[in-house]
């Protein structure tokens, strides 16, 4: 993805394809990594968060997904999900789907499916529980407890003469607490004006409100300073993760410019994946 500048995410792409194996001679097609999963248990209006951990492995020579992860389900009982193997199926670019359908019910579980993103370690999945209530979770293989949206499209209007412009250069990560109360943002490549180039490389805010919906998250303030204090002050910031986060939407004010963005976890329309 050109559209992003920062190196740890076309890391992790270079990691899965040519780690090597112990003798350091040939690729090592099975890959292993540490998974720290947000998760919503869904039934009707009631909704329970909850973050765990896991592991993800890959086989990316036969193409094949197998994870555990904990989460909570609606009566914040703690459980375990141990996937069977999945075969990967290509979706769009570095994006991979899976599921179990070939056994419609694993262990109490059913309609497990998801999606794999190679290039920005994103991975997302849901499942039946006891036929009634669903859990949403996601994994970023390289930021704990985040979901980024790497593919974005984000308009910027001065408030005082209209100007407009255009860019994808940004990316949103966003990091609710284990409860989903409250959440960090960090802009990727943010850009405070319209001559094009990129003010600061990573730009964090702190404390945002979160509100946990049947479909994802609704994430608010008022205003959100920045850690580079005195600067890219945030105002009227509202986003929208919806589609079960697979979308992303979202306005904010700083330095007399309107946003507005929209995106998605593994492609600019994941309505297409979804």
């Amino acid at each position: 993805m050109k559209k992003l500048s920062f190196m740890l995410l076309s890391l992790l792409a270079v990691t899965m394809f040519t780690a090597c194996n112990d003798n350091g001679d040939e690729p090592d097609s099975k890959q292993t990594f540490t998974a720290s999963i947000n998760s919503r248990a869904i039934d009707g209006d009631n909704i329970v968060c909850s973050q765990g951990t896991g592991m993800v492995e890959l086989n990316t020579s036969d193409m094949f997904i197998k994870f555990t992860g904990t989460y909570k389900d609606i009566d914040g009982q703690s459980h375990t999900l141990t996937s069977p193997d999945m075969k990967l199926y290509s979706s769009n670019g570095s994006v991979y789907s899976f599921n179990n359908a070939a056994s419609s019910t694993y262990t109490g579980i059913d309609n497990l499916e998801g999606y794999i993103d190679f290039s920005t370690g994103m991975m997302w999945y849901s499942f039946v529980v006891d036929g009634s209530t669903r859990v949403v979770s996601t994994t970023c293989l390289q930021f704990a407890y985040s979901l980024l949206y790497a593919y974005t499209n984000t308009n910027m209007t001065n408030i005082e003469n209209g100007n407009h412009g255009t860019h994808q250069q940004s990316a949103y990560l966003f990091a609710p607490d284990a409860q989903g109360e409250t959440c960090i943002l960090k802009i990727f490549n943010f850009m405070s004006n319209l001559s094009g180039s990129v003010d600061a490389p990573e730009v964090k805010y702190e404390g945002l409100t979160v509100t946990p919906t049947a479909n994802g998250y609704t994430i608010t303030a008022d205003e959100a300073e920045s850690n580079y204090r005195g600067f890219y002050t945030l105002t009227d910031v509202h986003f929208n993760l919806d589609s079960q986060c697979l979308v992303m939407s979202g306005s904010f004010k700083c330095n007399g410019i309107n946003y507005e963005i929209n995106g998605g976890l593994f492609t600019y329309n994941n309505f297409e994946l979804y």
